[in-house]
């Protein structure tokens, strides 16, 4: 199932619960390239992408796309 698809059905599952002017906090723990706060660039929320700092350093894709994120192993 693609990103598009998932975030889609998730807002649906989410969409009473959402009032308008609020927005929701969203970490991404293992963001990799960041490829989930992307996909929900249209949506009133703020992602926090996490790279694991065990793992590839990939928070210079993740900026070069205008995104935030986070070197960290919990």
């Amino acid at each position: 199932m693609a990103w598009r698809a998932r975030v889609d059905f998730y807002w649906k599952q989410l969409g009473s619960e959402i009032e308008e002017n609020t927005f929701r906090n969203i970490m991404d723990m293992k963001a990799h390239f960041g490829s989930f706060a992307a996909a929900l660039r249209d949506k009133p929320v703020w992602v926090m992408n996490v790279v694991p700092s065990s793992g590839r350093n990939t928070l210079k894709v993740i900026y070069d796309r205008g995104l935030i994120g986070s070197l960290h192993d919990w």
